[in-house]
């Protein structure tokens, strides 16, 4: 049983640094947004840096409109999944607390 322990904290450590990487990857998107905002500013008639700014903001855009669409459906499943769980368990904690018996 002990590889079990092993097994899972491999686990949670490969997840872990996975999370990491996606947070510092997205840390660097935002960083070259910003340095394409201070050339720019430097050199305001410069089409090139333009666009690539416009296509850095697009792709951050749709990354963080993809990542707030997978929270949407993860509170969903929270909130709304298992009704009929929620329900069965609530007439049966009222069953019960009609049969307890008080002194």
């Amino acid at each position: 049983m002990g590889y079990m322990k092993a097994v899972s904290r491999g686990i949670i450590i490969s997840y872990t640094a996975k999370r990491n990487k996606d947070r510092f990857a997205q840390h660097n998107k935002i960083q070259k947004i910003q340095e394409l905002e201070t050339e720019l500013q430097k050199e305001p008639q410069n089409i090139k840096l333009k666009e690539q700014l416009i296509l850095a903001r697009h792709k951050l855009n749709i990354e963080e409109q993809e990542e707030m669409a997978k929270k949407l459906k993860s509170i969903r499943q929270n909130f709304f999944a298992n009704k009929p769980g929620r329900w069965f368990a609530h007439k049966l904690k009222k069953e019960k607390a009609k049969r307890t018996i008080q002194q």
